[in-house]
């Protein structure tokens, strides 16, 4: 009877760590997944406004619906299809994880949503900087007088995740990158590209 119990305790352990590692896997492949609503929505609005966008040579994405310690950073190479992926980090209000809390208000220290068109390079405290104009009235259209610039920062990085207990360090309102890539981002973006901040809304599905 002992032997038995003993038996089935065993499959049922291992059993719960198939289980836990099955999850897990999805769990990882959702997180490392584009959301499905993201790319159509940045190309509709890439097609309607082609006039404010003066660099049509890439599309960015953020896709604020994924947590930090995963490449949530899409850069489209439009012309070869081509798609690079970067961490990037989230205002430290918004969230610990995950970008939850988004707001255009001034001195809230919390990333914005929507579409955004690049300005110019500058060099600034953090290095290589790039200035983002938010084009949504009342959603993000405080961001320059908010300060919110793409820039590089040490804290983004795999290392901070350890160091953090699992997630990305946090700026006040910026979407900071690795240092070890922003120029590259930078020089590719510059001057008129269209980055999208895709977060969830009210009513959304879970993983959409």
């Amino acid at each position: 009877m002992r032997r038995n119990y003993i038996e089935a305790l065993k499959k049922a352990m291992v059993a719960a760590i198939f289980i836990f590692i099955a999850m897990f896997v999805i769990h990882l492949i959702w997180a490392n997944t584009l959301s499905r609503r993201a790319y159509p929505n940045a190309l509709r609005y890439l097609a309607e406004h082609q006039s404010e966008i003066g660099n049509r040579n890439y599309l960015t994405i953020i896709d604020f619906t994924k947590p930090s310690y995963v490449k949530r950073m899409y850069i489209f190479d439009l012309e070869t299809g081509e798609v690079e992926k970067h961490l990037v980090a989230h205002g430290k209000n918004s969230g610990y994880n995950y970008a939850r809390d988004l707001s255009n208000e001034i001195g809230s220290h919390k990333s914005s949503r929507g579409f955004f068109v690049t300005g110019e390079k500058y060099d600034g405290d953090h290095g290589p900087s790039l200035r983002l104009h938010g084009l949504e009235e009342g959603i993000n259209d405080n961001a320059l007088r908010r300060d919110i610039v793409i820039h590089g920062a040490d804290w983004v990085s795999y290392k901070a995740v350890l160091q953090n207990g699992g997630r990305l360090g946090r700026s006040w309102g910026c979407p900071a990158v690795p240092v070890s890539a922003v120029e590259d981002i930078v020089e590719k973006l510059k001057d008129g590209s269209l980055l999208y901040v895709y977060a969830k809304e009210p009513g959304d599905e879970p993983n959409e």
